[in-house]
């Protein structure tokens, strides 16, 4: 079984290149409106193309290093097609559900360590809480 990657831009255009040119040009070779082009390359990390084999990956990077664009491989999957897992995020995942709770659960308990002292006048979000 073959290798997989991910095609990914990072936010960085190669020199000698005006980024409205490269927004144009990748709108054109994709067959995309630029508003929504110049969306995809405002500047996060994007996954410009998901799951394809080193050829076709290098067919992609050549041609948009042509248009303008810095973009690289990232490896998804080893040779018997189990998913690589990163060893540190790297931007492109995104948030659980769970980090977003136990966000919100902080709230809930008073700051005694802090060094500034304690300024709200409920541990809710919102003015309507109960203490």
């Amino acid at each position: 079984m073959a290798r997989h990657y991910r095609l990914v831009f990072r936010g960085k255009y190669l020199p000698g290149f005006v980024p409205d040119d490269v927004h144009n040009s990748v709108a054109t070779l994709l067959n995309a409106p630029v508003d929504k082009v110049q969306a995809l390359l405002s500047g996060i990390p994007a996954v410009i193309k998901q799951d394809v084999e080193v050829e076709q990956g290098n067919r992609y990077l050549e041609a948009l290093a042509e248009i303008g664009l810095m973009t690289h491989l990232e490896l998804l999957t080893d040779e018997t097609g189990e998913p690589i897992k990163p060893g540190s995020w790297d931007g492109l995942e995104r948030r659980s559900d769970a980090t977003r709770r136990h966000r919100a659960d902080r709230r809930a308990g008073r700051r005694g360590a802090a060094i500034v002292p304690e300024r709200r006048q409920t541990r809710g979000r919102r003015k309507t809480d109960v203490n």
